[in-house]
């Protein structure tokens, strides 16, 4: 009998990863459109205002980050649109700030990361063995919904039985909350799963602490880590480490 019967990826700098340039395009659009709101409703606002309120959202939301925590998508906007005036989101209605959420968690779609190289052939390939799939991410600016519609559009979302995202569960890798709420839905015990991802620290170490056993992606790894179980140059050696695990 297999050892292992579940694997969960990674999603930033595993399956995808964000084209040069393309956080700044999706913030400048972000903050465009929301002015645009604003201005429809009777708030106006400079440019120059909303831009810093943006920052100080990224601010406030690391300190969070930090400690591996993490909020809805709501709480990011109604931050950002309190820092642009002091109680603005109590001076609009509930589908105005619904208005300006969409755009906030949605602007990425138009300036898009791609999937790498093998990441299709990768998850497919796992499927196709057999092992129940799971994704387990971290989130930014932009929630878990809308990286669902990019993964759905990629071709890549079908596969997966789970998608974790740290927006809806709270909580953010290298928690080892968010591997176990994970491995709970696919119904599999820790020592019957393996993590595939590229971080030292959030993926490698997190999912040994977790009691997982552990892939390496080196493409787009920050640096080789010595918790891996396995490591290999790109996604297409990962179908090879999964049998190698048993």
């Amino acid at each position: 009998m297999r050892k292992v019967t579940a694997v969960t990826f990674d999603l930033w700098d595993t399956l995808i990863k964000e084209v040069p340039g393309g956080s700044e395009r999706v913030a400048s659009l972000r903050i465009h459109r929301i002015a645009e709101v604003l201005d429809e409703i009777g708030r106006p606002h400079d440019l120059a205002e909303i831009e810093e309120a943006h920052r100080k959202t990224g601010t406030f939301l690391e300190l969070t980050w930090d400690k591996a925590r993490d909020m809805p998508v709501r709480d990011h906007v109604l931050f950002m649109l309190s820092c642009i005036e002091c109680r603005l989101p109590g001076k609009m209605t509930n589908e105005d700030i619904a208005r300006v959420e969409r755009i906030y968690a949605d602007s990425l779609l138009d300036h898009p990361p791609v999937l790498l190289p093998g990441a299709k052939e990768a998850v497919r390939a796992a499927s196709e063995k057999g092992y129940r799939l799971g994704l387990i991410s971290n989130t930014g600016k932009t929630p878990g919904s809308t990286l669902r519609t990019l993964m759905g559009r990629m071709g890549i979302l079908e596969q997966f039985q789970v998608t974790t995202f740290s927006n809806e569960i709270m909580v953010r890798k290298p928690a080892e909350a968010a591997f176990r709420i994970t491995l709970e839905q696919l119904k599999t015990l820790p020592k019957a799963a393996a993590h595939v991802g590229d971080h030292p620290d959030h993926d490698m170490a997190a999912a040994k602490r977790a009691g997982m056993h552990a892939v390496q992606v080196m493409a787009h790894a920050s640096a080789p880590s010595s918790e891996a179980d396995v490591r290999v140059q790109s996604l297409d050696g990962v179908a090879d480490a999964l049998d190698s695990l048993g």
